[in-house]
């Protein structure tokens, strides 16, 4: 008899000891007339780490300095808002030269409303340090290396009409350009969306269309993908704590060359119910009927909205889309110095050049299912945060060279306020991954970093 089994291939990261002295100079200023704020900085950081690359053989030991200069900037006006965060860091290897690179990061936002007429502009510039190959190395900071520059510039056009009245209605359309260092992934991205409702002079019924638009085409090659998703709602606004409405939703995805190959698609309507406990609070039950029967299953669908108050928000959903079941959580509570965020989310994706592998397509449409949690204690001198997360991504297609990439992992970071210029911060973080593959060798990852920094500022 003949057995097959996988092979595991484990790399396990020894935690790796960093000790940093970050010396940083600010000043900040502002103009009353125009809220300006302007703070340059410059800053030296030195490191020592007993695992540079890290491998559970033959880890190399040296120490590592870092030479930053940046500014950060906001201006908030009338009419909108500009914000930059620009940092250049020069990194110096002790145990390699080649090694020594320069690193850029850069975070522009700004949006400007267009007058009374409802419309505004937006602009986005970003460059960020990206794992050039998860498998290799996940980690993204500039001590460990094998990294890479991506780089996002994108423009948007809003019209938001006034809610007050008898229509809300909110549209845009967008486009953005990713490019990356090493060419994989570089796209073109051109996006829609469009929000139709009741305004809030509409007091007997209700009404919702909400759609949206994805398609992102590859540069260097002629393969692309689209999303399109419509969901629309019309009932009578609640009688009693009731409010009976019809419900449709239709979801289309789609990729390859001139995105001609289906990878996934649902229709339904069907009748549906909320009761109210209060303004905002709801329970939501629906029963769809599916429109491509050959594909998609009748299936009864539930909801809950808890909004008790201004800092709690709770909201569940189960439904049924082109892959099986399907679950949305989200959980927020905010009292006095702790906050509490939860999510849970599923979505396809493409073009993700963050968890980019060795002979995986990042143009393919794949499942990505996200739970993070994350908790703050703000407190006078002190600040504690806390992150659990676990992600997993599925290929969609029945053919495909990608089956599974499952994460998961947690953080802790704890700072204090020695003086007023001094702070003592402490932070761990630990990360699970595994890389499921058709030639049935899976590989383990695991990740322990710990860090230890001390910050003074020269000149406030």
């Amino acid at each position: 008899m003949a057995t097959d089994m996988a092979m595991v291939m484990r790399k396990n990261a020894a935690p790796r000891a960093v000790v940093a002295l970050a010396i940083a100079v600010g000043i900040s200023s502002s103009v009353n007339a125009a809220e300006v704020e302007f703070r340059p900085e410059v800053g030296a950081e030195l490191v020592y780490t007993d695992n540079a690359g890290l491998t559970e053989e033959a880890p190399e030991s040296g120490e590592i300095g870092v030479l930053s200069a940046g500014i950060v900037s906001e201006v908030i006006g009338k009419d909108g808002e500009l914000s930059l965060d620009y940092r250049a860091r020069q990194t110096y290897h002790s145990y390699d030269s080649e090694k020594n690179k320069l690193y850029h990061e850069l975070d522009f936002t700004g949006d400007k409303r267009l007058g009374k007429s409802g419309f505004s502009v937006d602009a986005v510039a970003s460059v960020d340090i990206l794992p050039a190959e998860v498998s290799s190395n996940a980690i993204t900071d500039v001590i460990s290396g094998d990294l890479i520059q991506g780089s996002e510039l994108g423009l948007g056009l809003n019209y938001q009409s006034n809610p007050r009245k008898w229509v809300d209605l909110n549209a845009r359309v967008a486009s953005s350009l990713y490019r990356y260092e090493d060419d994989r992934g570089n796209n073109n991205d051109y996006d829609a969306s469009l929000l139709f409702k009741n305004g809030q002079k509409v007091n007997s019924v209700f009404w919702l269309i909400d759609s949206s638009y994805i398609r992102r085409e590859a540069r260097g090659n002629s393969s692309e993908t689209e999303n399109i998703k419509y969901k629309g709602e019309l009932g009578l606004q609640q009688r009693s704590g009731f409010s009976p409405f019809i419900r449709y939703y239709a979801e289309s995805y789609l990729q390859g060359v001139s995105s001609s190959e289906k990878v996934g698609e649902s229709e339904s309507w069907g009748p549906a119910v909320r009761y109210f406990r209060s303004r905002l609070s709801y329970f939501e039950l629906s029963y769809n009927f599916s429109l491509d029967k050959d594909k998609n299953e009748d299936y009864v669908g539930a909801a809950v909205n808890l909004e008790p108050n201004r800092r709690t928000k709770l909201f569940f959903e189960y439904s049924k889309r082109f892959y099986g079941d399907a679950y949305e959580f989200t959980f927020f509570h905010q009292k006095r110095r702790i906050s509490t965020d939860i999510s849970y989310i599923e979505e396809p994706t493409s073009f993700d050049r963050r968890f980019f592998v060795e002979g995986d397509s990042v143009e393919e449409q794949k499942l990505d299912k996200t739970f993070r949690w994350n908790t703050g204690l703000d407190l006078r001198r002190s600040g504690l945060d806390f992150e659990l997360r676990h992600q997993t991504r599925e290929g969609l297609r029945d053919v495909t060279d990608f089956v599974k990439d499952t994460t998961y992992g947690g953080g802790i970071s704890l700072d204090h306020k020695l003086s007023r210029k001094l702070v003592i911060a402490f932070a761990f973080d630990y990360d699970h991954y595994t890389f499921d593959r058709l030639n049935g060798i899976d590989q383990v990852d695991k990740y322990s970093r710990y860090d230890l920094s001390l910050n003074q500022d020269l000149i406030e």
